[in-house]
């Protein structure tokens, strides 16, 4: 993705569209841009594949602003993470879709993993150092869309929805282990 960022950079300041002051900012922008594309077009197709896009838009639903603003575990490189996160959707949608859990169950390891995850509080990265403001900010965000998730688990039971229970307890456990194993490695770190 790095290469191509640099190329698409190279293209547009050839053609005098940025400043040589902006190259770094629209190389950065472009690589996000490109990863993010690549990971979100992968997980569609996945998803079409397993015939679970409503599934998987929900699992990102919960997913995306719970890492965003709690932390956690982070790769080195790009295709790790790429890797790693196709991993956890194929695994979660698979798991949901062979897989009956009773909603009992799904909603006690989602509670357990839940209050884990408020435990274990927001974990920074060492490459990218959070001040106090932006802690209190995060810790704010996680919990309110932890009390989402909380409103839609009892969604969830009232309706009797086994699956969506199912999936939103999976998310919230590898959530809540990605932010364990986070807080040990960068606590050593």
């Amino acid at each position: 993705m790095e290469y191509l960022a640099k190329k698409l950079t190279n293209y547009i300041y050839e053609k005098k569209i940025i400043t040589e002051e902006l190259i770094e900012i629209y190389q950065y922008g472009f690589q996000c841009f490109l990863e993010l594309s690549v990971s979100t077009i992968c997980s569609i197709i996945i998803a079409l594949f397993l015939g679970m896009l409503p599934e998987c838009l929900f699992f990102f639903l919960l997913f995306i602003p719970m890492r965003s603003y709690g932390g956690g575990l982070h790769m080195k490189t790009y295709f790790a993470c790429f890797i790693g996160s196709c991993f956890i959707l194929t695994f979660s949608l698979l798991a949901v879709k062979y897989l009956t859990i009773s909603i009992p169950i799904s909603f006690a390891l989602y509670l357990f993993a839940a209050v884990l995850i408020l435990v274990i509080g927001p974990v920074d990265h060492p490459n990218r150092k959070v001040d106090a403001q932006e802690n209190r900010t995060f810790i704010k965000r996680t919990y309110f869309t932890m009390l989402i998730s909380f409103f839609l688990a009892l969604f969830f039971i009232f309706t009797q929805n086994t699956r969506y229970m199912f999936l939103q307890a999976i998310v919230f456990v590898f959530i809540s282990a990605t932010s364990l194993i986070g807080r040990l490695i960068y606590k050593q770190a």
